[in-house]
């Protein structure tokens, strides 16, 4: 009888140990597949985002913005020089550390348009200005921040 009742608790003990085994298999399989889903989905948008990227990235685009929203034009084919016409240097007989160059390059021409001078003139004073804020009650767990607010603006 002892053999029977000692048989029958470990019976149940295995059952039961097999039982929760089973269901955490059960669990971790659906996180696998719910895993496998969002990769897939996210492969999918990687791939839908790399094609629109290929098409707002398009030469013709490109130009057609630039000419008319930034008004670029395209360099002009007197503006490219050939590789020949790069000045090449060559090492010093003195020193072999500081290259000469062989040609000397023009001087760069004088800008078209004068940049505009934003910094302050020499008679300007410099004045401290206070910007005044209204602020609508502001009240948070029976704290008044308006005051608070306040308070840090005081010297």
């Amino acid at each position: 009888m002892r053999m029977i009742l000692i048989g029958a608790l470990v019976l149940a003990g295995l059952g039961t140990t097999l039982y929760q085994v089973k269901t955490g298999i059960d669990a971790r399989q659906d996180r696998l597949n719910d895993l496998k889903l969002t990769i897939a989905a996210t492969k999918r948008d990687i791939a839908v985002l790399e094609a629109e990227w290929a098409y707002l990235s398009r030469p013709e685009r490109i130009m057609t913005l630039s000419s008319t929203l930034l008004n670029m034009e395209p360099i002009s084919y007197d503006r490219i020089l050939p590789l020949d016409a790069i000045p090449m240097r060559v090492m010093s007989d003195t020193d072999s550390n500081k290259p000469t160059p062989i040609v000397q390059l023009p001087a760069p021409k004088a800008p078209k348009a004068r940049a505009i001078n934003h910094s302050e003139p020499q008679n300007a004073r410099k004045t401290n200005t206070k910007m005044s804020v209204k602020l609508p009650d502001l009240t948070l767990k029976g704290v008044n921040l308006k005051a608070v607010l306040a308070d840090e603006d005081k010297p």
